[in-house]
């Protein structure tokens, strides 16, 4: 099952996101004449499909995408990344449905030069993952309109096909291709998709300057804001406090998600009339909730006045309406993948990575990071493809990913269980104190690892 030495290997890379484009950079950068690395997605071009909501590099993840990208790369990461303007705090910000603080991360800005060289893990940084997306797809000859739909292994490699009759061969097929990928699906059958109970609306929508400067006053200028309700809802946003125009009322971009628990939908007789593909009956339904959910409050009415937004949005008709929706609102499930859930693991020419193995929610900012870290993990295991062979190298890969990513999809899956839980006075006295006492902290251990 090994490649042959007399021949050069061919990856071949199913999804073009940013996992699977940060790998076919790396390839090229890192592993030079060593492999032929084809990319296929399964989009008719590049703008088909919205790629996604901002997201929050960390330092690892940033560390990994200097190992990928070439300088040329690196040097337009500032188009995705943004420097910290000096009305940003890079950094999340908790707080109660009333507005008071329940936990402040302990992070400094830095430009993602200044991030990658850190030794410690205090740093973060909000970036636009579509802008990324571009940026990588730099001097990328993308095989667009490829919809992988499965494979077919053999002795001396592996056929990757397409639902549109055609078959492609290479050595190392890498399913970069998503939480619904079909390559997992087949290589790991049992590998399954937890639902976690919780119902998230989402959307990406421009706002004014004045809600901006309202949201951003009730989270002391932190970029990643977080609200907590006393009936299992949470206010997710994050923001660029950057404006998208040049007019004399800025507009400003923002992500938010209303999440709250799903057996509220299942229960309710009106959930039957919401109709998902319609941004009116999301946006009524989801005021509903939010009004039976959070006590009366400026932050309850802010957030109200944030989706009600939605109405006068819309993606392809900016002349009609005054804000911008880049996508439009759903209700979806958060949900999942544990790699560690399953022990049959095939090591073999078939590899995962990013959410196609380890799909995680959005509420720790790790999805993105991970894929990266996958693609730099990849890359120098490959270098010691000569010497210990193929397969050996993919054994190591997939022990280290599943490890890595394990612990981070189960932390983002008992942060989104336990803000769903409903709370009495006690239980809401308890979760406050210790938001507060793990807030002290990790200010303790930020100040050592910062000063050491």
């Amino acid at each position: 099952m090994e490649a042959s030495m007399n021949k050069i290997p061919t990856i071949l890379i199913v999804g073009a996101g940013v996992g699977g484009l940060s790998f076919y950079q790396s390839a090229l950068k890192n592993l030079g004449q060593k492999f032929n690395v084809k990319i296929f997605d399964r989009e008719a071009s590049p703008q088909e499909r919205w790629e996604g909501y901002n997201i929050c590099m960390n330092r690892k993840g940033i560390t990994s995408l200097f190992y990928c990208t070439p300088s040329k790369i690196q040097d337009r990461l500032p188009e995705a990344i943004p420097d910290p303007t000096p009305n940003e705090h890079h950094s999340t910000m908790v707080i109660d449905h009333t507005g008071k603080l329940l936990f402040s991360a302990p992070q400094r800005n830095f430009s993602i030069y200044e991030m990658e060289p850190l030794k410690h893990d205090f740093a973060g940084i909000v970036s636009y993952r579509n802008i990324l997306r571009d940026v990588l797809l730099d001097s990328v000859d993308v095989q667009w309109g490829k919809k992988c739909i499965g494979y077919e292994e053999s002795e001396n490699g592996v056929w990757a096909l397409f639902d549109d009759g055609t078959r492609e061969f290479g050595d190392l097929l890498i399913g970069a291709d998503g939480i619904n990928s079909p390559i997992r699906k087949q290589m790991v059958p049992n590998l399954n998709i937890l639902e976690s109970g919780v119902t998230s609306v989402d959307v990406n929508v421009t706002i004014p300057k004045y809600i901006a400067d309202k949201l951003m006053s009730f989270y002391n200028n932190a970029v990643i804001q977080w609200s907590l309700g006393i009936n299992g809802d949470a206010f997710l946003s994050s923001i660029r406090y950057i404006p998208i125009n040049e007019a004399d009322e800025p507009l400003y971009r923002l992500n938010f998600a209303y999440q709250y628990p799903t057996i509220l939908d299942n229960k309710d007789e009106n959930n039957k009339f919401v109709d998902d593909d319609n941004p009116e009956s999301v946006v009524k339904h989801t005021i509903s909730r939010i009004k039976q959910l959070r006590p009366p409050g400026e932050l309850k009415d802010l957030i109200i006045e944030i989706i009600s937004l939605v109405l006068y949005s819309n993606p392809g008709n900016s002349e009609k309406y005054p804000f911008r929706a880049y996508n439009s609102i759903r209700r979806r499930q958060l949900r999942d993948i544990d790699p560690l859930s399953v022990s049959d693991w095939k090591d073999g020419r078939v590899i995962l990575l990013g959410d196609a193995a380890h799909a995680m929610n959005p509420l720790l900012g790790l999805g993105a990071n991970n894929a990266i870290q996958d693609a730099d993990l990849l890359t120098k295991e490959l270098l010691n493809y000569e010497k210990d062979g193929l397969i050996e190298c993919i054994k190591r890969y997939n022990k280290q990913m599943r490890y890595r990513s394990s612990k981070d999809v189960l932390a983002s899956r008992d942060v989104a269980l336990k803000q769903s839980i409903p709370l009495e006075n006690f239980g809401l006295f308890a979760r406050n104190s210790i938001l507060k006492v793990y807030n002290i902290f990790q200010n303790a251990i930020a100040f050592i690892q910062t000063h050491s």
